[in-house]
């Protein structure tokens, strides 16, 4: 019965630390495609848009620097110009955005389908409704029903923000452990 109990625990105890093994491997292995995807996110989808959203936010205070500026009626009109200049480029960077999305939709968390849907809603009817120029096409008793085109939004901007932030923080705490 000695023989047979000391067989019996032998094995027992391979089992134990075979399973052990075996949650350890899948925990870090659980750890290194969670790390592979952080990076695919970051470097895909909220990186590019954090510094296409980042230089936007900049651009929209240069625009009202220039619209603020107390100039005198001569040169007005070349000022508004410069101005609407920063809103091309918004726009420019807005079809950027576009087709980030578009290319890296996979890496799209779940919560931010919403905001993102809101700025494809705001793209399309900005490049159909306005023109190059920036001047409304949509009949103005239309356009008043169906509401106002957000260049874009402050709370894509800051939720770009916010995720980029986090996705960094998450993963720099995952490469330290």
């Amino acid at each position: 019965m000695n023989v047979l109990s000391l067989i019996i625990s032998f094995l027992g105890g391979g089992i134990v630390s075979a399973a052990i093994n075996w949650a350890r491997a899948e925990r870090s292995d659980k750890k290194e495609r969670r790390i592979i995807f952080l990076n695919e996110q970051i470097r895909k989808l909220y990186g590019p848009i954090y510094f296409l959203t980042f230089q936007i936010s900049k651009l929209f205070e240069l625009n009202n620097k220039f619209l603020n500026v107390d100039d005198n009626s001569s040169t007005i009109s070349k000022t508004i110009e410069i101005a609407n200049d920063f809103i091309k480029q918004v726009r420019e960077n807005n079809n950027k955005i576009y087709e980030i999305l578009n290319n890296n939709y996979a890496f799209i968390d779940p919560d931010d389908i919403e905001i993102f849907a809101l700025f494809y809603e705001h793209h399309i009817r900005l490049n159909i409704e306005k023109d190059e120029s920036g001047r409304l096409r949509t009949p103005l008793s239309v356009y008043n029903k169906v509401g106002n085109i957000s260049f874009m939004r402050p709370e894509f901007i800051q939720r770009i923000a916010d995720k980029f932030s986090n996705k960094k923080t998450e993963l720099n705490n995952l490469m330290i452990k």
